[in-house]
């Protein structure tokens, strides 16, 4: 089956198990118009899928017009509709889906369009910079994508009109997801490993470094960094001597870190930070733990990825769509 065909089905499907009812353009009006959201029954309507001129036959080029007009049956005017939260969380969502299959280069205009019919009415506008943040930036949202996410805060930002109070939390956010992003160098910081010598980060050896944030204290740390551990795939990787991990503490109880050190990996390098990590907003740390994989110049591959995508990425396949 060809690949457009795949997405085209894969778009209907997806927005009919997430309505629960019929596909947008069954739950159009009768005069044609789209369907205003029913919360009163339990609906949650979606728009129409936009159609698709025979002429574009690129899986990429059909999905980025699907995008382009995705928004086109929406009547941003209509206060009633565009503050209902539960229609559009849903259409947001089905929104968020194409993204994968179109270029990014093709987003910004697409984006920027929606963040300025959303403008019509600032309630709505917070209202979808929410649904943004939720789902893009969220660290437990199975849809977060920091690229896209950069995205809307670079559009939010272009928006004409926001006053200087309403700039300074997107342009903050912006400023964090910025830092180490993959492709750049790593931030370099110092550290004291659990065996007293004093090291940074760019002078660590190694093939590929699976750089980790943690807090033991944090159960959900112990959870994951468990997790890592017992990893058929990281653990072949060290033992081969293609990948080292760095565990850096950040907080600055040295006491509770002495106490605690010895509880992780001897395998493992395991360090308390010395370089005021937080206090100086090297990295963005949203919730512990958080990965990284370098590579030997540390170069940032991937940055606070799922153990699940880092697996994925470490054993060869596709883990981060």
């Amino acid at each position: 089956m060809r690949r457009d065909a795949l997405l085209i089905g894969l778009l209907a499907a997806v927005m009919i198990a997430c309505s629960g009812r019929t596909n947008g353009r069954e739950q159009a009006g009768r005069d044609g118009e789209p369907a205003v959201s029913d919360t009163l029954r339990g609906d949650v309507h979606v728009l129409p899928l936009p159609d698709v001129p025979p002429s574009l036959t690129a899986p990429e080029e059909r999905a980025a017009c699907i995008i382009a007009h995705f928004w086109d049956g929406m009547d941003f005017g209509d206060t009633l509709r565009c503050r209902d939260r539960a229609f559009m969380e849903q259409n947001f969502v089905n929104y968020l889906s194409l993204f994968p299959h179109a270029g990014p280069e093709t987003l910004p205009p697409h984006i920027d369009r929606l963040l300025e019919r959303a403008a019509a009415d600032s309630t709505c506008l917070d209202l979808v910079n929410d649904l943004a943040e939720h789902y893009l930036d969220a660290p437990n949202s199975p849809m977060r994508d920091e690229e896209y996410y950069i995205l809307f805060l670079e559009g939010l930002l272009r928006l004409p009109g926001l006053s200087e109070a309403e700039r300074i939390r997107p342009a903050y956010r912006l400023e964090m997801a910025r830092k180490n992003r993959p492709g750049t160098t790593a931030t370099d910081f110092a550290y004291t490993d659990r065996h007293g010598n004093r090291r940074t980060l760019h002078a660590t050896r190694g093939k590929r470094l699976l750089l980790l944030f943690y807090d033991p204290a944090c159960s959900h740390c112990s959870q994951i960094l468990d997790g890592l551990h017992t990893s058929e795939v990281i653990v072949g990787l060290i033992a081969n001597k293609e990948l080292s991990v760095l565990a850096v503490y950040t907080e600055g109880d040295r006491r509770l870190w002495n106490d605690t050190k010895a509880s992780l990996p001897r395998e493992w390098s395991v360090a308390i930070d010395e370089s005021r990590i937080v206090e100086r907003e090297l990295y963005a740390l949203p919730a512990m733990p958080v990965i990284y994989l370098l590579d030997g110049q540390k170069t940032v591959l991937l940055k606070d990825p799922s153990p699940m995508q880092l697996e994925a990425f470490l054993d060869g396949g596709n883990g981060l769509q």
